[in-house]
């Protein structure tokens, strides 16, 4: 017969046994504190990183966007006081002054077109040529006599590439000075800008005879000459 006998473990035992699981919850503790410590420095780290670049943007785009915002109604203040000064001030001093230069360009346009009519007429306006000539006659002859014509005459009127010559001929008696004057005369003919606008004209052909000088008086006997003129229209 076999006898079993049970031994109790003393107290020293079971503070060895209990040691090694106090322990290891000791050492669990403290790494979970310490894990916990960490994730909150972490966290604190991603908050501070969070916040600057909260600053950031803020600073970067959102003061920006802001001061524009709040200054948003001064300026549509001052772009309504502009555009109100554009359509009450700046567009009729505009269109007075666009009036202006019309009228002044219309002016110099009329005045050159008067010109060209003058200088070069749209017809060959025979009338006309015979009075320039006898005015111009008159003017000189009652300063420096004589310029006298003997005759003038036209011939058939040429048309040449959009333009017509009428040939004129006419002989005339003069001094030596107002023979002088009569091609001054044809030379200023055509001349826009002269003062004295003489129609358009050219010498295609001139006989000369001097008559000299007065043995008894020394007086200049004048010229006697013959012309043929072109005359030129539109």
């Amino acid at each position: 017969m076999v006898k079993l006998t049970t031994t109790q473990p003393n107290e020293k035992d079971s503070q060895n046994v209990l040691n090694p699981i106090t322990g290891s919850k000791a050492v669990v503790e403290k790494l979970e504190k310490r894990e916990r410590t960490k994730n909150l420095r972490k966290a604190y780290a991603y908050l501070s990183v969070a916040v600057i670049m909260l600053a950031v943007y803020s600073f970067f785009f959102l003061y920006p966007q802001s001061k524009a915002y709040l200054e948003t109604p001064n300026k549509l203040i001052s772009l309504e006081n502009d555009t109100e000064n554009y359509e009450n001030v700046v567009l009729p001093n505009l269109e007075k002054e666009k009036d202006l230069h019309k009228a002044a360009y219309d002016q110099e346009f009329q005045e050159m077109e008067d010109a060209l009519d003058n200088v070069f007429p749209p017809d060959t306006d025979k009338l006309g040529i015979v009075k320039r000539l006898e005015d111009f006659a008159t003017s000189i002859h009652t300063k420096t006599p004589p310029f006298e014509f003997n005759s003038i005459s036209f011939d058939e009127v040429e048309e040449v590439d959009g333009y017509s010559i009428l040939p004129i001929s006419t002989s005339i008696h003069s001094s030596t000075t107002n023979f002088d004057r009569f091609l001054q005369l044809i030379n200023l003919s055509g001349d826009l800008d002269s003062d004295i606008q003489v129609r358009l004209m050219e010498i295609s052909k001139i006989n000369v005879r001097y008559r000299g000088v007065d043995a008894r008086t020394g007086e200049d006997q004048g010229v006697d000459f013959s012309v043929q003129l072109n005359a030129y229209s539109r």
